[in-house]
């Protein structure tokens, strides 16, 4: 630990407000990665698209979000004017478990500037430039379903749907979710560099796994059925703010079941519920039938989420409005409606 001290958040809103700085509509932009001299635009950005309301602090601080681009676990690609103003900003940034992938994301552009091709050049760069010069192995992204901007972005730079958490977050102020008032996240993926792994496929979601790898290009092997071993390994993470539990099995165990139920019960009124499941991992089928026998139900895969592919199971209060999604993409149609069918069969 430095010690070092910062600003609080209050003391940037503040210097934001009181400093205040009009940038003149129809300039031309020149994009590129972020460079130190661009901190204090990034935070103008931030404040001039989010007011005070994004949830995290060194957005509005210049000198953290200069250290914050040191890296690695933040590139930041900007739009600026001639004269340093940032006028767009697009990001890869550090959030799956396997350090050779990361989350896209934070396309910002002022109101005056959307009308031209920034937001397609800044996720041009992001998808397609920076990713093989940081040598990851794909970039990762979460579309919002109540519209399609996003997914028709993620489209045309390679992104392909893999798995569709059902009303996973509350609608954002002024826009409407669907009949249960949450909005439903598509998770995509960009490959561009495929590890082999032998998988353990549950029976009831045999045939759909194997055509998402298929349509995907992604080749694996199969092992004949397994069976669990010793403890569960697991941790949790909580998002209060979406009322989202998440468990997250590294190795599942003979206790798989009651593990289960110890974590909804430390984790008691969320929403949703969400577990991870590790399908290299023997154990994967009976974790899977465990959870169908508790009300989960499918989420879809998350290829090489911890350097291995993951399976996504999901749980929620209510009946999901099926017909809230907006989905772009045949792929993605066919998990929604596969995970409406498996949400029929379920135990609840």
């Amino acid at each position: 630990m430095s010690g070092k001290q910062y600003r609080t958040r209050q003391e940037c809103l503040a210097r934001l407000t009181e400093n205040t700085r009009d940038i003149a509509p129809n300039q031309k932009i020149a994009i590129g990665d972020f460079q130190p001299e661009d901190a204090e635009g990034v935070a103008r950005l931030y404040y001039a698209i989010y007011g005070d309301k994004f949830p995290l602090d060194y957005v509005y601080d210049p000198e953290r979000i200069l250290e914050a681009n040191q890296g690695p676990d933040l590139y930041q690609v900007v739009g600026r004017t001639a004269s340093g103003d940032v006028v767009g900003l697009s990001a890869l940034f550090k959030a799956p478990p396997n350090e050779s992938l990361m989350e896209s994301g934070s396309l910002m552009v002022l109101p005056e500037y959307r009308a031209g091709r920034l937001a397609y050049e800044l996720i041009r760069m992001t998808m397609n430039e920076l990713p093989p010069r940081l040598g990851l192995q794909g970039v990762y992204g979460q579309s919002v379903c109540d519209h399609l901007i996003t997914q028709k972005f993620g489209d045309r730079f390679g992104s392909r749907g893999f798995a569709l958490e059902m009303e996973s977050i509350p609608a954002r102020p002024g826009v409407e979710g669907g009949a249960n008032g949450r909005i439903s996240l598509l998770n995509e993926f960009k490959i561009l560099q495929d590890t082999p792994q032998t998988l353990y496929l549950p029976q009831v979601y045999d045939v759909f796994l194997r055509g998402v790898y298929a349509l995907n290009g992604l080749k694996r092997d199969f092992a004949a059925q397994g069976t669990p071993t010793g403890e569960t390994r697991w941790d949790a993470s909580e998002y209060a703010e979406a009322s989202i539990a998440k468990m997250a099995v590294h190795e599942v165990g003979m206790d798989f079941s009651s593990v289960l139920g110890r974590f909804e019960a430390e984790h008691p009124g969320r929403y949703a519920y969400q577990l991870l499941l590790p399908l290299t991992n023997p154990g994967l089928p009976a974790a899977v039938e465990a959870a169908r026998g508790r009300g989960y139900f499918m989420g879809g895969l998350l290829p090489l989420w911890t350097g291995q592919d993951v399976l996504l199971m999901q749980k929620i209060a209510a009946a999901p409005d099926f017909s809230a999604p907006q989905l772009y993409s045949d792929g993605a149609k066919a998990i929604l409606e596969f995970i409406r069918q498996d949400y029929a069969t379920v135990s609840r």
